[in-house]
């Protein structure tokens, strides 16, 4: 499920690019042809971030776009067609709220007692009266919605990010959050609360709705932000984003992470 929630956070951060894509639009320097086709003179300069393995990194984020549009994307295209709206949003629904149960652990390992409260009250209200989390019944009840991982919870904790990293599928991370997503995934799948990790391992179909679904409610697709400097853009919406969300400062609830449907 941690995997699913790392997605879903992507989406936030890919949403942002759409903003920033025209601030690189302005950019007035001469674009100059490279190895990866743009000269670093001509990259704006607000944008460094500490990426060592860019060369692998860049490799990679393609590799993600190739896997995204001829693989991800038409399953998500058949996934639309065949699963009317009203379902998709039950499912939505369902996998955000086993994904509460990671916020949860780590708003506690962050001492931020009142928002894991609210959490708590969130999931057992959406599990007993809302169908085991198929209907959102916590936002109308003013219970927001938080996102919390073990990446932040080692930041809230001091522990600098690292270099940059672009994970296969999965996209913009870095040493820590990876880290961190590591101990979050095997830490679900050990204590498994209500079975929740054994029934996807007991029914494949579950987990790849799972993954499906991740896909379906973040809107952003590769290569259309209209900047010649996506790749530099996302990297440092992600590092500025995670820095942020690590720094110990409350988060805003989220509000909502679905794609427009009629």
């Amino acid at each position: 499920m941690t995997r699913i929630a790392s997605l879903c956070r992507l989406a936030t951060t890919l949403l942002t690019l759409c903003l920033l894509g025209g601030c690189a639009s302005t950019y007035q320097g001469p674009v100059v042809a490279s190895a990866d086709g743009v000269d670093e003179a001509a990259r704006p300069s607000f944008i460094a971030v500490d990426d060592p393995w860019e060369g692998m990194n860049r490799n990679l984020y393609a590799f993600n776009a190739l896997a995204d549009r001829w693989v991800l994307l038409p399953v998500v295209d058949v996934y639309t067609d065949v699963v009317p709206w009203p379902f998709r949003d039950r499912i939505s629904d369902f996998f955000a709220n086993i994904g509460s149960l990671t916020t949860f652990a780590n708003q506690i390992l962050q001492l931020k007692f009142k928002p894991a409260f609210e959490t708590a009250m969130r999931f057992g209200a959406n599990s007993l009266l809302g169908m085991f989390g198929f209907v959102d019944i916590a936002t109308p009840m003013g219970l927001p919605r938080y996102q919390e991982d073990f990446g932040q919870t080692l930041g809230y904790w001091g522990v600098h990010g690292g270099p940059y990293l672009v994970l296969p599928i999965l996209g913009p991370s870095n040493v820590r959050d990876t880290a961190g997503l590591a101990a979050d995934t095997a830490a679900f799948a050990v204590v498994d609360p209500f079975g929740a990790s054994s029934i996807q391992s007991k029914y494949p179909a579950i987990m790849a709705t799972d993954i499906v679904n991740a896909r379906y409610i973040q809107p952003f697709r590769y290569f259309e932000s209209g900047s010649p400097f996506e790749y530099d853009l996302v990297r440092f919406v992600y590092t500025k984003k995670r820095q942020v969300e690590s720094s110990g400062v409350q988060p805003l609830p989220v509000t909502s992470e679905r794609s427009s449907d009629p």
